[in-house]
């Protein structure tokens, strides 16, 4: 090899370690889990206050929510 070709190599072996450098940094990366927010008799519509079969539904499906996002 000639010098123009040494040196090629040494530039790009240093380019491809500081880039590997750089990438492997970055651990500090936070995931955010936002905290399970259930449904509360607010969120209930009043026209189906008194249908137990309604709330139960609604219950049901919270709780599929709840396992799958939590």
């Amino acid at each position: 090899m000639n010098t123009e070709e040494d040196e090629f190599r040494r530039i790009e072996r240093e380019a491809l370690r500081l880039w590997a450098a750089q990438t492997d940094e970055d651990d500090d990366t936070q995931v955010y889990a936002k905290p399970w927010q259930g449904l509360t008799w607010e969120d209930m519509p009043e026209e189906y206050a008194g249908d137990s079969n309604f709330l139960s539904g609604a219950r049901w499906a919270e709780a599929r929510l709840k396992e799958r996002n939590t």
